[in-house]
């Protein structure tokens, strides 16, 4: 008989990692609420066909006395969302919700729902948005839409601690899992995919799995990577987790679909929790080091001028408020509709010249790539739009293109178009000669401070100037020599007459490898700009089949042999890949 134990951590964590990341003691727990049974999955919608919305959620919480954010909560589910013994609701999410309402400066309302009532309730308005492990995939309901994802649960198998191998070494065991749960769902569709024969035992909660894999009447019990962290503390001696992850499982803010306005100040307020740092205070109440390992949580992207759109939730007078309007404006026609009717995808931003040496910029090949990839995969052709490579952004704005590549993320420009799929970034390197000790600016406080640049780039010495600035070297000290010719600025490192050589990393990076006797790339990408294609604002289909499609290009690696080939700046960007089947809206999206 296995022997159950009470105390804070799990005794004899032998082998206790996933992908290199080991599990430690936690320092100072979370509130830690009372086990219940779970509340299953909610139940599919009905066929019955989603009439689009007309006005944004925000009307309402306008009308509301006091104005209010109406939550749907699954109240069973901590550390996301749970019910106190006074009442209250705590939880990683219920912060999270309060967090936003304080951005917006009105009140919050919790609303307990159940898997047989959320969604109606979602679709009739009574709730505003709905939370709770609220899980993003690719084969959502018509209805619904999602925040950027805050928090990925990794779906994961533990064994004992002499269990040997990997999740492969699962085949023909008996497996448990909680009955309705995320787990089960994605270990019977992995070992469906595998072709691997396998017995589950259904459990109505982990404990019972725990006490069975403890009496070694199971193999393994597969659960969310977070849930085993923080439940099975104490509770098993001896135990690991087999090395693996059956499924990612993103986790985001679930609203009506094509509520743009209520979209976008809820990403919005996400990116500026995470610029305070009140996201990181969140998760380290919930889920500290000890208990999550600090690599495993997720942040929504910070874009570029998060205060270029001044617009606010509410208005409570004067002639400078501008509300989010609480109109819903989307296009006619989707992308997705003129694809499927066999019309060509036409894209902005491609077609840039070839530069005076006639070499095609790294930053061309690399949109190029990603752009026929896509449409090969669809089965669709490509149309350039001429001339738009310098404002790519007008010409979708505009309705003169359905993709547009090479974008900066701005919230100056939120209103006009959408930005799907970060895949790159850019910014400035640092290139010095072969064998230089010189790695980045402050080791420059020694030797000269001589920085060679490129004459039509008269911004990059100003920022080295700064970065320079930043680490203690002093101003009067640093001096700037920029050339006209790309080989003499190479020379010039070469030759000691400059001490390195800072530019756009879109143009140091081939210089220097096609100079590597000569001149080598230092690591850092400094002031990094993420590159993401746009779509038209609120079509919502086209946005999530480009990015299902660029996720499919990561999962199965043609993202990374791309980026090896034609990018090659650094590591390949990670990417949150959403569950799903292979084909969304009925375009296929697999290699």
């Amino acid at each position: 008989m296995g022997k159950l134990l009470l105390g804070f951590f799990m005794v004899c964590l032998l082998g206790f990692t996933l992908a290199g990341t080991a599990i430690i003691g936690a320092q100072g727990d979370p509130p830690v609420a009372t086990l219940v049974p779970p509340t299953l999955f909610p139940a599919s919608p009905s066929a019955t066909p989603y009439v689009p919305i007309t006005r944004s959620a925000l009307a309402r919480i306008r009308e509301r006395e006091p104005q209010s954010l109406v939550v749907g909560v699954y109240s069973n589910r901590p550390p996301f969302a749970a019910i106190t013994e006074t009442g209250d609701y705590e939880g990683f999410e219920a912060d999270i919700a309060r967090a936003i309402v304080e951005d917006w400066g009105i009140r919050v309302q919790f609303r307990q729902v159940t898997r047989h009532n959320a969604y109606e309730l979602l679709q009739r308005g009574e709730i505003d948005i709905l939370i709770g492990q609220q899980l993003i995939t690719r084969d959502l309901p018509d209805f619904l839409d999602f925040s950027d994802p805050y928090f990925v649960g990794r779906q994961v198998a533990l064994g004992m601690a002499d269990t040997q191998g990997d999740i492969p070494q699962l085949a023909g065991q008996t497996v448990g899992v909680v009955i309705g749960s995320p787990a089960e769902e994605a270990f019977l569709l992995w070992a469906a995919a595998n072709g691997m024969a396998v017995t589950t035992n259904r459990y109505p909660m982990l404990d019972d799995a725990f006490r069975d894999l403890a009496d070694r009447k199971i193999f393994a019990v597969v659960a969310d990577r977070w849930e085993l962290d923080y439940q099975v503390r104490g509770k098993i001696e001896g135990v690991r987790l087999l090395g693996g992850v059956f499924r990612t499982d993103p986790y985001g803010i679930a609203m009506l679909r094509y509520d743009d306005s209520l979209r976008t100040v809820i990403n919005r307020t996400l990116q500026r929790l995470v610029k305070s740092e009140r996201f990181k205070q969140i998760y380290d109440r919930w889920f500290p080091a000890g208990l999550m390992p600090l690599e495993d949580r997720v942040y929504p992207p910070v874009w570029n001028d998060l205060d270029g759109d001044t617009r606010t939730v509410s208005c409570a007078g004067g002639a400078e408020c501008q509300a989010f309007p609480a109109d819903i404006v989307r296009p006619a026609r989707s992308v997705v509709e003129k694809l499927k009717a066999g019309e060509p995808l036409m894209v902005a931003g491609l077609g840039t010249p070839p530069d005076a040496s006639g070499q095609t910029s790294i930053l061309e090949q690399f949109n190029a790539a990603l752009v026929y990839e896509m449409a090969r995969r669809w089965g669709i052709g490509v149309a350039l739009v001429p001339n738009t490579f310098s404002n790519p952004e007008e010409a979708l704005a505009s309705g003169g293109a359905d993709l547009a590549v090479s974008l900066t993320p701005h919230w100056s420009t939120v209103d006009r178009l959408d930005y799907v799929g970060i895949y790159a970034e850019r910014g400035y390197r640092m290139a010095v000669r072969v064998g230089s000790e010189v790695e980045n600016f402050s080791s420059l406080r020694r030797g000269r401070r001589v920085f060679a640049t490129f004459a039509d780039e008269p911004e990059a010495f100003e920022i080295a100037r700064k970065l320079a600035i930043s680490v203690g070297i002093p101003e009067q000290t640093i001096q700037h020599v920029p050339y006209r010719n790309e080989q003499d600025a190479v020379q010039s490192v070469f030759d000691q007459s400059a001490r390195l050589l800072f530019g756009d990393a879109l143009r140091i990076v081939p210089l220097a490898q096609r100079n590597k006797p000569y001149i080598q790339l230092t690591a850092t990408l400094y002031e990094k700009k993420p590159l993401s294609f746009g779509v038209p604002r609120n079509d919502v289909d086209f946005r999530m089949l480009v990015e299902a499609t660029l996720q499919e290009m990561y999962r199965d690696g043609t993202y990374q042999r791309l980026w090896a080939e034609l990018w090659n700046m650094d590591e390949p960007l990670k990417m949150i890949v959403l569950p799903g089947s292979g084909s969304i809206f009925g375009i296929k999206i697999t290699g």
